[in-house]
């Protein structure tokens, strides 16, 4: 007797059948039949043939939805389940590779989103003692705290937290709770299944902080800019738009000049931008300039780090908060090995811009990206451009 799995991989010897099996994947989900759909990935992967590209794609397409119905799935079981599916390998149901560290990401994302913080920290304490899941479960959890819950003081992730910093992991230096320069962080997060629309149209509407900005001085004194070259801070500070200048067709600016004579924070404004000797900003006749807060920096600094851009994949969440800092942190002059909080303490004393510069450089997308900050010095200024499209 055919299975209602077979039955369900037997829709895709054609391109009609796709949506047909993802709508039984969704009916599934909303069943609780966990088991149905853990048995469908697995024969989703081992029947997939890798010889045949069009069937494959098909095929890739039904185990993605698999995988996202029960990361959002309601449950410990379905969680549970989604924790021993990302230890299996996806070699045969893929068109391209994807390394396992990318699976994590995409697995803890939508987690992030499908699931309250309390479904995470049970989740930890059921399964966070298996080294195996300590990669998802560090994601995971800075993904509950990128969509606004804080989790400090929670013995659970206190715990956690500590055994991530003494084993060394890359993610064990950020708070469990977002700072006030983050606060824009959770309007660019990602968005899925039904719900998505809806949240996305509130979340257009209210806009991000960084729109309601000051506009900044248009002249001020003469100054003499010069190029510090230090290639340790130049990779600090691209490291939030790295995947856009690993991309085809990303480009990246980033400098570091010493003023003379000092400039006061209250002075910045575009002509400091101007007297600067920029490529992404001397070709053109129009500068957009707007003054704010660090918050509106970080924000930009982190879509790109965690969402990518045109041509380029993002990091996810945990690691574009990772990014976005070591960023922010390069540009106010905090020193390399500073923490999350050292660099915060460092904002209320920089002053920042931000500046787009339609013209040859720039492309006047939404993937363009400029960043000016004056260091509390007022002596060296920093400066991040960057824009991934063609």
């Amino acid at each position: 007797m055919t299975s209602a799995i077979d039955e369900t991989v037997g829709l895709l010897e054609d391109e009609a059948g796709v949506a047909r099996a993802c709508e039984a994947v969704e009916s599934w989900a909303k069943a609780g039949r966990v088991e149905d759909l853990v048995g469908l990935a697995g024969a989703l992967e081992s029947g997939a043939d890798p010889a045949d590209a069009k069937k494959r794609g098909r095929f890739e397409a039904v185990a993605d939805h698999v995988e996202d119905q029960l990361a959002l799935a309601e449950g410990d079981l379905a969680i549970d389940a989604l924790l021993e599916l990302s230890l299996r390998a996806r070699e045969r149901s893929v068109e391209v590779p994807r390394p396992r560290a990318l699976r994590l990401r995409a697995f803890a994302s939508r987690l992030g989103y499908g699931h309250e913080a309390e479904a995470f920290l049970s989740a930890l304490e059921r399964k966070g003692d298996r080294a195996e899941h300590q990669e998802l479960f560090a994601c995971w959890m800075h993904e509950v705290v990128l969509r606004g819950a804080s989790l400090a003081g929670d013995a659970r992730a206190t715990r956690f937290g500590d055994a991530l910093a003494k084993s060394g992991h890359a993610l064990a230096g950020l708070p469990l709770a977002l700072r006030a320069a983050e606060r824009e962080a959770p309007s660019y997060m990602p968005l899925y299944g039904d719900k998505g629309l809806g949240r996305a149209i509130d979340t257009l509407a209210s806009g991000p902080m960084s729109a309601r900005t000051v506009p900044p001085p248009a002249d001020g004194a003469a100054v003499r800019a010069t190029r510090v070259d230090d290639a340790r801070v130049t990779e600090r500070l691209v490291s939030a738009v790295r995947p856009w200048a690993e991309g085809k067709s990303g480009k990246v600016e980033a400098k570091v000049f010493a003023l003379d004579p000092r400039v006061s924070a209250s002075a910045v404004g575009s002509w400091l931008l101007r007297a600067l000797p920029l490529e992404s900003t001397t070709a053109t006749a129009r500068l957009d300039v707007s003054r704010t807060g660090a918050e509106g920096v970080f924000g930009p600094l982190f879509s790109a780090a965690s969402n990518g851009g045109a041509y380029s994949s993002g990091l996810g969440g945990a690691y574009g908060r990772l990014a976005a800092w070591t960023t922010l942190g390069a540009l106010v002059g905090a020193p390399a090995d500073a923490d999350v909080d050292a660099i915060a303490a460092l904002c209320p004393t920089a002053a920042f811009l931000t500046f787009r510069a339609p013209g040859p450089w720039f492309h006047d997308v939404a993937w363009d990206l400029g960043a000016l900050a004056l260091r509390p010095d007022g002596r060296t200024v920093a400066v991040l451009a960057a824009t991934d499209a063609e």
